[in-house]
């Protein structure tokens, strides 16, 4: 189960992440003119939003909320022209049976304003936060 949502959430993104670049463009060259690394927390808010709510509306709950949180998340990949930080989140069906944990690895530019490529949704049935940390270094 972990996987077929995965996979869809891998074409939802592959759809959608140029066309939130170019809807949103002028509003986030502005906040990484401002305040550079916050406006891939604004991108993806714009992008993973509708999945969100379609998650929720499918009865599913994440932990941490989707696509994850700072706190849950490591970058450490990559020049700075195309880093890559892995955000993942527990996901849970309203009866409480745990699925299984999404990856997500989101790829940004420190430089200027630019994501490089789509990010890359990977599924695992590791839950333990603890242990997914240490997956992911």
């Amino acid at each position: 189960m972990i996987e077929t949502i995965a996979t869809y959430v891998q074409q939802y993104v592959d759809a959608h992440w140029q066309e939130v670049v170019e809807q949103h463009r002028s509003a986030l060259e502005a906040i990484f003119a401002r305040a550079a690394e916050q406006v891939y927390a604004r991108y993806s808010q714009e992008l993973f939003q509708p999945l969100s709510a379609e998650l929720k509306q499918a009865g599913l709950t994440c932990d941490p909320g989707f696509p994850g949180t700072i706190p849950f998340s490591r970058e450490q990949w990559g020049p700075q022209e195309e880093r890559e930080r892995r955000f993942w989140c527990v996901l849970c069906q309203e009866n409480e049976d745990i699925l299984g944990t999404l990856l997500i690895c989101y790829f940004h530019d420190h430089t200027q304003f630019r994501i490089p490529r789509s990010p890359l949704m990977l599924a695992s049935e590791q839950t333990n936060h603890i242990v997914i940390a240490l997956m992911v270094e």
